[in-house]
């Protein structure tokens, strides 16, 4: 494919290099109208701000710029238009030259010539890229009136690398298109009129000098490196008291992030909200709900693009696409899990790379790609499948014309792409995973995860993945600590590949990521009391079965253990491995198999189900255990509960002596009977539990095609309603145009009369049916005493001037019906003075009595 791997006016330039200033370098971006906001913005801006600015407009690289000149004239900074490598300084004002695209890296700003072809310009994106990347939380962004989506995208970049985003307020911009596009990607801070904008601005600069924050190390270490002991341990209960208040209102526990990720997230809303410290920010928080949501949002952000590391993805089209291809058999689906989202562009990347290789072969495959974050609000915009006009920068122009559609200044996905990806809120570190996928794609997430829970993830990926499945991660990861699991394929581009091992169903048990520090609780210790009236009898009568009675244990309808009594322990067996709470899996092996029949069945029953006489070894020796399993519900928490109980019984209690009459009976064989008679009975329970389960399984398997037909039938519903609405929205419009052009004839036509009745200057009164007056002209007045009022009354009513004895008989006679259908005039003399009658014109209603001398 032609200029596939080139995206359109995205400078080849050397990777930003991290700044060393001190100081906030704020990158404006404007375009029409952008000049007038820009003098109101310097004229409010003091001389020393502590900061400096860098301008990129929308300027003819034909003309040569005067904008320099203007600036100057309302500030006493220092004007600079950059026309070649330039360090920057402080309290100076830097603009692009129109014929070139800014960058920056290491301090400096470095120009090329500019690239300019028939899509919108995208000069501010790629500027502000490379002030994120270079200057990190020091880099500010602002829009500013202006056409155009210019600067959406690489705002986003500015705030995942810890910048401050400011947007002018539409309503205050000469041409709001700028501001509203970036409004609408929701990742704007703070949204002012230009002239507010100084003074935020030196807020914002006077407030991160004086920001204090945790150590990025851990809680101990932290708090034993601080001189300020109690300061720190004020801080650090207000981090968790933070971190507390954000699970409780929204859900997400961000604990198992990485403390220094934490810490730089809360700091933006520390820059935001112009706070100095943690406690501060937790007062803030308890008392503006809204806040919790934008910390959310910010604790969630993913900003990504379109085949973000072109040689990445250039290295999967080459590597692994063409792989995944050939291990597959004609009309074999290719199954693709891209975990961390975002909005959506890595996944539609992806779906490019497959969707072209797969249209090359004879027989195409079916293509699957799930897509899933855990920011609802960006799944919404990746459904959506709409984006701004600067992703020109990021996706080759033969792509763009392939798979998307151009609308105003939006790129749409294509509906057969869009298809081929499935978007759904999930969290990898507590839902379960895909399965027989062919790639997992998951780039920088794992570099905000703690390397206790990375691990896991890992796990994770391998069991969803099929065996030589491939892993795709960010730039900045690794899945060396996982490398029993995971062969290097690409180190470079981070592509690895499944070992082949034995699958294993992934379970995640660190508190960090299930939020839970639940232990075993321990038994209950007996402790003489010295004051009987302040024992609880409850408390000792439980002593006393715990003590007397069989071992038992308390579990839950998972067989998640929830309590044990002291003796259980020889009945439970430890083994290597991830510990586990599960009696299933810690139980005796002898006992497993009979202990999950009856527990199947007393769930399913709702009584009591024992396992009698089930062999029990123990090194040489062995003995009988009868296990009873009662099932009860809690009536506090309504939560099924099941209480398991072990009475072991001696070898010697058997009853295997022989029954008196039956002298030949071999008790071996009666033992053996008796186990063939059990096994039996476990082999029938096995069948029916398994009938059980596959039926409910198909029963959920049809409900989902269900839904999912509902949900097509619903689309192709909504799609026919639409093409309806869209043909009778055509028909209303092709009938108020000729309704327009008919009501334009009339009124045409209305003034010509008008006209020319005023200017005969002949005495004319028009009159209804009736005889009601309907108009008059000027000359009428003079002759039958008419005012405005006398509209609607009728002729005869009124008095006039003229000597015609006869007039009322002869427009009674007027009045009556005519037998002829032909216009007629009668005409009477009286005193010089002619009279006619007639019927009006035929866009009129009634007659027109006409006097003239």
């Amino acid at each position: 494919m032609e200029d596939s791997n080139e995206p359109a006016g995205n400078p080849a330039a050397a990777s930003p290099v991290a700044s060393t200033l001190d100081f906030p370098i704020v990158g404006i971006g404007a375009s029409a109208g952008g000049i007038q906001a820009l003098i109101r913005f310097f004229e409010h801006m003091p001389r020393d701000p502590g900061m400096s600015f860098v301008i990129v407009l929308h300027l003819s690289p034909t003309h040569e710029s005067q904008a320099d000149d203007i600036f100057q004239r309302v500030t006493n900074m220092p004007v600079m238009q950059v026309a070649e490598s330039t360090r920057i300084e402080k309290n100076h004002i830097y603009l692009i030259s129109p014929a070139t695209t800014l960058s920056m890296t290491d301090g400096c700003l470095s120009v090329a010539p500019a690239n300019r072809g028939r899509g919108r310009p995208v000069a501010i994106d790629l500027f502000f890229r490379s002030l994120a990347d270079a200057h990190g939380t020091r880099a500010i962004s602002v829009i500013l009136s202006g056409l155009g989506s210019d600067g959406a995208v690489g705002m986003g970049r500015i705030k995942e690398c810890g910048g401050i985003t400011l947007a002018q307020t539409p309503d205050d911009a000469e041409y709001d298109e700028m501001p509203a596009n970036a409004l609408a990607t929701g990742l704007v801070d703070i949204v002012l009129p230009v002239g507010d904008m100084p003074q935020k601005l030196m807020e914002l600069s006077a407030n991160a000098r004086s920001i204090k924050l945790l150590p990025a190390d851990d809680e101990q270490s932290a708090m034993a490196a601080s001189p300020d002991a109690q300061g720190t341990a004020a801080a650090e209960g207000a981090l968790q008291q933070i971190l507390r208040t954000l699970r409780a209102r929204t859900g997400h526990d961000f604990r198992h992030y990485k403390r220094a990720t934490v810490l730089r997230r809360i700091e933006r809303r520390l820059q935001v909200n112009t706070l100095p410290d943690l406690p501060s920010y937790q007062r803030f928080v308890e008392t503006h709900l809204d806040e919790t949501s934008a910390l959310l949002k910010d604790m969630l952000i993913g900003v990504t693009n379109f085949f973000r590391d072109r040689e990445a993805f250039e290295a999967v089209e080459r590597e692994v696409v063409p792989q995944i291809i050939k291990s597959k058999a004609d009309g074999d689906p290719i199954r693709v899990w891209v975990a961390g989202c975002s909005t959506g562009e890595e996944a539609y990347s992806l779906a490019m790379l497959l969707s072209e290789r797969i249209a090359q072969g004879s027989e195409p495959s079916i293509l699957q790609v799930f897509a899933t974050d855990i920011d609802e609000r960006a799944i919404e915009i990746a459904r959506a499948g709409n984006y701004p006009a600067p992703i020109l920068t990021d996706v080759p122009p033969a792509r763009l014309r392939h798979f998307f559609t151009h609308v105003r200044s939006r790129y749409i996905i294509n509906k057969p792409l869009r298809e081929k990806v499935l978007f759904a809120a999930h969290n990898v570190l507590r839902d379960p995973p895909f399965s027989r996928l062919d790639l997992v794609s998951c780039r920088n997430l794992l570099i905000y995860l703690d390397r206790t829970v990375q691990r896991q993830v890992l796990e994770t990926f391998h069991f969803a993945l099929q065996p030589r499945g491939y892993l795709f991660l960010g730039s900045s990861e690794s899945a060396d600590i996982a490398d029993d699991l995971f062969c290097l394929i690409d180190k470079k581009n981070r592509i690895y590949q499944t070992r082949t091992r034995a699958a294993k169903v992934p379970v995640i048990t660190s508190p960090a990521v299930t939020g839970s520090r639940t232990e075993l609780p321990r038994a209950f210790v007996t402790t003489p009391a010295p004051d009987l009236a302040r024992v609880s009898y409850a408390k000792l009568h439980q002593q006393a079965i715990e003590r007397y009675a069989p071992p038992s244990v308390l579990i839950d309808r998972d067989a998640e253990i929830l309590h044990m009594s002291d003796d259980i322990g020889r009945f439970l067996r430890y083994v290597g491995g991830e510990p586990s709470h599960n009696l299933l899996t810690l139980v005796n092996p002898d006992l497993r198999l009979e202990l999950r029949t009856a527990l199947f069945q007393a769930l399913r029953t709702g009584k009591s189900v024992g396992a009698e006489r089930v062999r029990f070894s123990r090194g040489a020796t062995h003995s009988y255990v009868n296990m009873t399993v009662s099932p009860f519900q809690d009536e506090e928490s309504a939560v099924a509960l099941c209480t398991v109980f072990f009475d072991e019984v001696d070898e010697t209690t058997r009853p295997d002596a022989p029954i008196h009459g039956e002298a030949g009976h071999d008790p071996v064989v009666a033992h053996l009977e008796s186990e063939l008679r059990r096994t039996k009975e476990m082999l029938q329970s096995s069948v029916e539990q398994s009938n059980v389960s596959n039926e409910e399984l198909r029963a959920s398997n049809e409900e989902l095609q269900a839904i999912n037909e509902e949900m097509r039938s619903a689309t192709e519903e909504l799609e026919t309603s639409k093409e309806e609405l869209q043909s009778v929205n055509e028909e209303l419009i092709t009938v108020n145009g000729a309704l327009q052009a008919k009501v334009e004839e009339t009124a045409k036509a209305n003034d010509d009369l008008q006209n020319l009745i005023a200017s005969t200057g002949i005495a004319t009164i028009f009159v209804d049916r009736s005889m009601r007056i309907k108009r008059y002209t000027a000359p009428a007045v003079g002759l039958f005493n008419l005012i405005e009022t006398d509209i609607g009354r009728p002729l005869l009513d009124l008095t006039h001037r003229l000597n015609y004895p006869d007039l009322a008989s002869d427009a009674r006679l007027r009045s009556k019906p005519s037998s002829s259908r032909n216009a007629r005039s009668a005409r009477r003399t009286a005193s010089g003075i002619s009279f006619d009658c007639c019927p009006t014109a035929p866009w009129t209603t009634g007659s027109t009595a006409r006097c003239s001398r």
